[in-house]
């Protein structure tokens, strides 16, 4: 892609992307999220859960680490149909990912869209290895450079930090 004199420089750090086109989360170099520039009413820094449904993840997890469990009972008491307990087992296993992965706290972005008669959102996460300091740099330079309205949550008990505008 050419840069032209007007275009500003992307701003890349850990997963996130963000430029004048709008705000990407990239893994491998694919994007895997894309919240468009039009679209963006405004984007909040959170810590916790980036799971859209933490509930309904869990509940499939838990009923997937089931299958596993009985994939384990059946393997102990007998090798008979051996394919299939170790297919539940290997079921099992991706519901414990799951779960894993609905308990894990990280920083993320929670992007508003202001598009449709209802506002929607997406959420950009970080990696675990993103430090929040780092993280507050590069949402100073998307104000500035981008002007995108980004505020962060606060840790527990503080007031919200609404940067200058």
């Amino acid at each position: 892609m050419n840069q032209t004199a007007e275009e500003k420089p992307a701003l890349k750090y850990d997963h996130l992307l963000i430029s004048s086109r709008g705000m990407f989360e990239l893994h491998d170099g694919k994007i895997i999220v894309f919240a468009p520039a039009a679209e963006i009413h405004r984007a909040t820094l959170r810590f916790g859960r980036p799971d859209h449904r933490p509930l309904v993840s869990l509940v499939i997890g838990v009923a997937l680490s089931l299958v596993g469990l009985g994939g384990v009972i059946g393997l102990i008491s007998g090798l008979r149909g051996l394919r299939y307990k170790l297919g539940m087992i290997v079921v099992g296993a991706i519901g414990g990912s799951i779960i894993f992965d609905t308990l894990k706290q990280r920083y993320f972005l929670e992007v508003e869209k202001s598009t449709g008669p209802a506002p929607d959102h997406c959420r950009l996460v970080f990696s675990r290895r993103a430090q929040l300091k780092e993280i507050q740099a590069v949402c100073a330079q998307a104000r500035l450079i981008y002007k995108y309205q980004i505020d962060s949550d606060p840790p527990p008990g503080e007031a919200p930090v609404h940067p200058p505008r």
